[in-house]
C-alpha cells in the first residue's frame, strides 16, 4: 500500500497533509490518465520546460534517474519537456528518493514562481510505483502554472489598447443625417457681357435624410470690365441662395441640385464725362449638378457645375450714351469646394 502526502504549494515553509491509504496502481493509472487528459488539451500547451535533478541514497538506488523521470512527465503530458537554452519558461524540480524501514519515500521540491513541496511515500517492494507518482505531482504542477500563465497573458491583453485592423479596401461610408456642414468654394461665372469673372463664396449645409442635402450659400464676383465708348463699366454681383440636392453613391456622391438666388448688381462707369455708380435687385433660378467625394475624417471635396436663369433682364446704361451693359438670360458657372462635416 502506498501513502501520498499532498501538500498544497506556498511560499516556502513546508506544510503537513492527510495521509490516504489507497492502491499504488490505481492510484497513480487514475491520477496519470487525469493529468494527461487535463495537459494535453486544446489551447492548454504553454511554451514551458522542466529540470529534474534526482538525488538516490544508496537505499533508493532502484529509484529513476532524472532523465527517465523526465520521460515519465512527457508521457504524461505527451509533449517534449527537455529545457531549451532558449527558453526562459523553465521549472526546476529536485527530488530526492530515500527507502526507510521498508519503505520508499520522495521528497519534491519545486523551485519557482510558486515554490513549495510534497512528500511521498510507498511501502512497496520497489520504487516503480513511487515514480509514477512523482512524475504525476510534477505534471499536476505544470497544469497549474501553465493555467496561471495563460490567466496572466489574457489579463495583460485586456488591458492594452485593442488595435483594429482592416481589410486593404474602401468600407462603405456611414452617412450622417442631419449633419452640418460648412464650404467654401472658388470659382468662374460667365454672362457679364462674354467675361467670365471670378467668384468666392461661403455657405452652410444640412443633411436631413440619406441622400438629400440642403445648403444656404453667400457668394460675390469679382469686378467684370465691359468697354463702352470712351470709358467702360464694372459689374459685380453679391447674392445669396437657397437649395437642396438629391445625390446618389456612397463613397463618390452625385447628383442634380436646384436653387433660388436673391441678390445685387453693381455697376460703376469709369471714363466718361461723368462717373457713376448704380445698383440693380437681382434674382435667378438655377439648376446645377454636384460631385463630391471624402478626402479626411470629416472633410469633403467637391465640383458643381451651376446655371443660372434670369426672369428679367437687368442693364446698366450711361446718360446721354445708351446701354452699356445687359444681363444675359442665362449666366453659367463652375466652382470647386471644400466642406467641413459638424459630426
Amino acid at each position: 500500500m502506498t501513502r501520498i502526502h499532498l501538500l498544497r504549494i506556498r511560499r516556502p515553509h513546508k506544510f503537513a497533509g492527510t495521509e490516504r491509504r489507497a492502491s499504488v496502481r490505481a492510484a497513480v493509472a487514475l491520477l496519470v490518465g487525469c493529468a494527461a487528459w487535463v495537459i494535453s488539451a486544446p489551447g492548454v500547451a504553454a511554451p514551458l520546460s522542466v529540470v529534474i535533478d534526482v538525488e538516490r541514497t544508496p537505499a533508493a538506488v532502484d529509484c529513476v534517474d532524472g532523465s527517465k523521470l523526465l520521460a515519465k512527465v512527457e508521457g504524461i503530458t505527451q509533449r517534449p519537456l527537455a529545457a531549451d537554452a532558449q527558453n526562459a519558461n523553465v521549472i526546476h524540480v529536485a527530488v530526492h528518493f530515500d527507502r526507510v524501514g521498508g519503505e520508499y519515500h520522495a521528497e519534491l521540491t519545486f523551485l519557482g514562481p510558486k515554490p513549495g513541496e510534497r512528500r511521498l511515500s510507498d511501502p512497496g517492494n520497489h520504487c516503480e510505483p513511487l515514480a509514477d507518482a512523482a512524475a504525476v505531482a510534477i505534471a499536476l504542477l505544470l497544469d497549474r502554472e501553465i493555467e496561471r500563465r495563460e490567466r496572466d497573458v489574457t489579463d495583460r491583453l485586456r488591458a492594452e489598447p485593442t488595435i483594429s485592423i482592416t481589410r486593404a479596401e474602401v468600407e462603405p461610408r456611414r452617412v450622417h443625417t442631419n449633419a452640418l456642414a460648412a464650404t467654401v468654394e472658388a470659382g468662374v461665372l460667365a454672362g457679364f457681357n462674354a467675361a467670365v469673372t471670378g467668384a468666392v463664396g461661403i455657405g452652410f449645409g444640412l443633411t436631413p435624410s440619406a441622400g438629400w442635402l440642403l445648403e444656404s450659400n453667400a457668394w460675390a464676383t469679382v469686378p467684370a470690365s465691359t468697354s463702352f465708348g470712351m470709358g467702360q463699366v464694372d459689374v459685380s454681383l453679391v447674392a445669396g441662395s437657397l437649395g437642396g440636392c438629391r445625390l446618389w453613391g456612397n463613397v463618390w456622391q452625385w447628383g442634380p441640385c436646384a436653387g433660388i438666388a436673391v441678390g445685387r448688381l453693381h455697376g460703376e462707369g469709369r471714363g466718361f464725362d461723368e462717373s457713376f455708380s448704380s445698383n440693380l435687385s437681382w434674382w435667378a433660378l438655377g439648376a446645377s449638378f454636384l460631385i463630391k467625394r471624402p478626402i479626411g475624417q470629416n472633410w469633403d471635396l467637391g465640383v458643381q457645375a451651376a446655371a443660372w436663369g434670369l426672369p428679367e433682364q437687368r442693364r446698366f446704361a450711361v446718360q446721354n450714351a445708351g446701354t452699356a451693359w445687359n444681363s444675359p438670360r442665362i449666366m453659367p458657372g463652375l466652382s470647386v469646394r471644400l466642406g467641413f462635416r459638424f459630426d
